[in-house]
């Protein structure tokens, strides 16, 4: 994900957010300014908002803290269930795979920042990088996951075509 720095008051943080945010601030003995807050767009979420918020620090270990906030996009309910996908993330979370959950408000969420870049079309060519991901996905895959245990391709299919159907007859 990409990133270009802007003023702060450029990005609508809600208010939920901005209380975490605060709150985890506060926490973090070494920021000397909670409110001095910077907001770094991403680039690359398909269908949320992403932004990096960074406090700088009095510290020598940490120049900085950084955590990211998720806005839920809209629209997205053909595609995938929004709730089964919180609950997903937060087990997730819980069990170690990815970045920890920070915080919770209504049309989002506060993450752990892990500094990563996107995979290229060669690096998963690469035989060392995809035995890592395989490795990954073995973990992942052998958790007992909350949620529905169905499988949900085909009623899925049938309802992207359906979508698919009315939005070319109303072209």
């Amino acid at each position: 994900m990409g990133s270009c720095v802007k003023s702060n008051k450029e990005f609508r943080i809600p208010e939920e957010a901005k209380k975490i945010l605060k709150s985890l601030a506060a926490e973090w003995t070494d920021i000397s300014d909670a409110d001095a807050l910077q907001v770094i767009p991403l680039k690359g979420a398909m269908t949320n908002e992403v932004y990096q918020i960074k406090w700088l620090t009095n510290s020598t270990r940490h120049a900085s803290r950084k955590v990211l906030v998720r806005i839920y996009g809209s629209g997205v309910e053909v595609f995938f269930n929004r709730e089964n996908e919180i609950r997903t993330f937060e087990f997730m979370s819980k069990q170690g795979q990815g970045p920890l959950l920070l915080g919770r408000f209504p049309n989002g969420r506060v993450e752990e920042f892990i500094r990563a870049r996107t995979l290229t079309a060669g690096d998963l060519r690469d035989p060392e990088i995809s035995a890592l991901i395989a490795t990954k996905m073995k973990e992942f895959h052998s958790l007992d996951m909350p949620g529905p245990k169905t499988v949900a391709l085909w009623d899925r299919l049938r309802k992207w075509l359906n979508e698919a159907n009315i939005f070319a007859t109303r072209s």
